[in-house]
């Protein structure tokens, strides 16, 4: 569906109040909206895409929490202070790991169908960086089955949902949320509103190479931008090691649980060429270097068919995906590095808040400082549940202490002119940002690809501005921007932001990046 910026003026377009928005129907979305009805409030949940299509229901490997016998929630905050490379916030990484045991059983009073052994213990797998199994899993299927299961213990308390429903605008007054600009392919309208939570997914299908869900893109993020919230750590984009390489075919995701059951990593020689359990951000590179002299890689699974683990059954996601391509016989998977992940997002508190009053933002589309610089495998889908719950108390307060604002009137700042764009020069323009951001902000950059990814992008943002003014292109041109100019900032190495020119950490750079509304950008210190 085509969107494009128009003339809008709040008293001349239908209109609907409500107490709260949830923008976004993934797992972040889902445990927010799900605590609210439990604490009494009826969100509206608003959702451009069908329900079950997010990155979390993609999610395949697990859930991580220290519910082992030999485990601790102190072992757990340590191994995500060591993968996060310094920059972690560690009082919400210790929210998320204490009161993430207490959501997951959570997850498990409600149903949820973890895979169990022969004894009817909860199985626990592990994942890159992890000193110890954590990784709850159902099949390869943990984000979905997750989600199914709350999503169905939401509908019995009928809430409203708006499906297929673009964010057009965030309205603010005086820097305190009060409604939004929705539309569809037919009609947009104004929704009041006390509060608004922003739980859309993170940016990375602005690379060319991701596996991101369909529609999934990131501008959200732009318009809370545009709003007012300041964004943090855009730099840090996680590109996971192992995606499904095949000419011309999606960077399908093959889970880091297969390499935590003992699968290989190997070149066309069969040579290993790095410990497949290291944190994502060095085995990615691993990958991505070996690409660059030459070799292919390959995931090697007949580890696990020799320790009679029955790959169909375990992974039978990515089995279907092999068989889908011919190649269920095959024992190794050709392999390629993709943007998986946005540490980066909308600077947010453990409990949703935002520098904007009344707005909220929670899970891949939030940035609270828990990741790091390297998000620790299996983390994303717990910080969805922790902050989730988390939020929905947040929001509850803050909505009792405001009123609904009522007949406020706002006129955009666009002159009154669209441009029709075809189909193709907008599939065009959407292929050259992607390809811009993966050859020049992608897995290793410098100085002179960031420059000049920055003077393309600027250019297309021109473009649009003069000739073509496509929305959607443009949030898309503005978050782009806000990663190379943040990945410019930091001038060295840490986690997933790796610069050939500055190859090294340096203490100087053991601050957090910040993008304000003008395009300052800052470093701060956690």
């Amino acid at each position: 569906m085509e969107r494009f910026i128009l003339n809008f003026d709040t008293e001349k377009i239908p209109e609907e109040k409500t107490e709260t928005i949830v923008v976004g129907s993934g797992l972040a979305g889902i445990s927010t909206a799900l605590q609210l009805t439990n604490l009494g409030v009826n969100p509206l949940i608003i959702s451009k895409k069908p329900l079950n299509q997010s990155n979390s229901f993609l999610a395949q490997g697990g859930i991580a929490a220290a519910i082992g016998k030999d485990d601790d929630t102190d072992l757990h905050f340590l191994d995500t202070l060591k993968a996060g490379k310094g920059l972690c916030i560690d009082r919400n990484v210790r929210i998320l790991v204490e009161e993430g045991v207490e959501r997951v059983v959570d997850l498990i009073t409600y149903g949820v169908p973890f895979d169990r052994d022969s004894k009817g213990n909860i199985k626990l797998t592990r994942e890159a960086a992890h000193s110890k199994n954590r990784v709850l899993h159902v099949k390869d299927q943990t984000g979905k089955e997750i989600g199914k299961t709350l999503w169905n213990t939401l509908k019995e308390k009928k809430v409203k949902i708006e499906n297929e429903y673009f964010l057009e605008e965030i309205l603010t007054d005086e820097n305190r949320f009060v409604g939004v600009i929705v539309g569809n392919s037919k009609t947009l309208k104004v929704i009041w509103a006390k509060s608004i939570v922003i739980a859309t997914g993170g940016y990375s299908p602005i690379y060319l190479r991701n596996t991101s869900a369909y529609k999934i893109s990131g501008d959200a993020i732009s318009i809370a931008f545009r709003a007012g919230c300041t964004l943090k750590d855009m730099e840090f984009v996680q590109f996971h090691p192992t995606a499904i390489s095949i000419l011309d075919e999606p960077a399908y995701l093959i889970s880091e649980a297969v390499r935590g059951e003992g699968a290989f990593l190997i070149d066309e020689n069969g040579e290993r060429f790095i410990d497949e359990l290291s944190p994502r951000d060095e085995v990615a590179r691993a990958i991505f270097n070996k690409e660059m002299e030459g070799h292919r890689v390959f995931l090697d699974i007949s580890p696990l068919l020799k320790k009679n683990i029955n790959f169909q059954e375990r992974f039978p996601t990515i089995y279907n995906l092999l068989k889908h391509y011919k190649l269920e016989n095959e024992t190794k998977i050709p392999v390629s590095p993709a943007a998986h992940y946005s540490i980066g997002g909308i600077e947010s508190q453990a409990n949703g808040k935002t520098n904007v009053e009344g707005l909220f933002a929670v899970g891949e589309a939030s940035c609270t400082g828990v990741h790091g610089a390297n998000r620790l495998a299996s983390n994303s889908l717990l910080e969805c549940i922790v902050f989730g719950f988390k939020t929905a108390y947040s929001v509850y307060t803050y909505n009792m202490h405001n009123n609904l604002k009522n007949h406020l009137k706002f006129k955009n700042s666009i002159e009154n002119k669209s441009f029709h764009m075809d189909s193709k020069t907008r599939k065009e323009l959407l292929f050259k940002i992607k390809k811009l951001m993966w050859e020049n902000v992608g897995l290793i950059r410098n100085e002179e690809t960031l420059n000049y990814g920055l003077k393309e992008v600027e250019s297309i943002e021109n473009y649009l501005n003069k000739y073509q003014n496509n929305k959607y292109l443009k949030e898309l041109a503005i978050l782009s921007k806000a990663v190379i100019k943040s990945a410019l900032k930091r001038k060295e190495s840490r986690g997933v932001h790796y610069r050939s020119d500055f190859p090294n950490e340096r203490e100087e750079f053991k601050k957090h990046s910040k993008i304000e509304k003008n395009f300052k950008i800052k470093l701060e210190v956690k």
